[in-house]
């Protein structure tokens, strides 16, 4: 997650969580969304076209046989309200929500809108 830069349809919040899945639990929650966007505003775009973040995660993560958790772990994924940008994937660490962001990686305690076990 923190090595590759932030590219829009490459490596952003969404398709890095979404690697970190495939490389976890060998799918792909975000298989859908690569290759349908290729700038902030095209993924904006592409968001409002499946109901927004919020509906559209959790018919990803539904639609891969994730299941919800209330007490998120080390490794779980989760859909966190970051302060600046709103809703952002994420991936559970020992020091918060690590979230990826064009700066790089922030960790944070974000709070979770909805998480799921990996």
């Amino acid at each position: 997650m923190g090595r590759a830069s932030f590219v829009w349809g490459v490596c952003d919040c969404s398709l890095a969580m979404a690697d970190w899945c495939r490389a976890v639990r060998g799918v792909d929650p975000a298989a859908t969304l690569r290759g349908r966007y290729t700038t902030a505003l095209g993924a904006m775009r592409h968001v409002r076209r499946l109901g927004g973040f919020e509906v559209m995660a959790r018919s990803l993560m539904a639609g891969c046989g994730f299941v919800t958790t209330e007490a998120p772990r080390i490794g779980d994924v989760g859909l966190v309200r970051h302060p600046v940008v709103g809703p952002v994937f994420a991936i559970r660490c020992a020091l918060g929500w690590a979230v990826k962001s064009p700066e790089g990686v922030a960790v944070g305690d974000y709070p979770a809108l909805a998480a799921w076990s990996v």
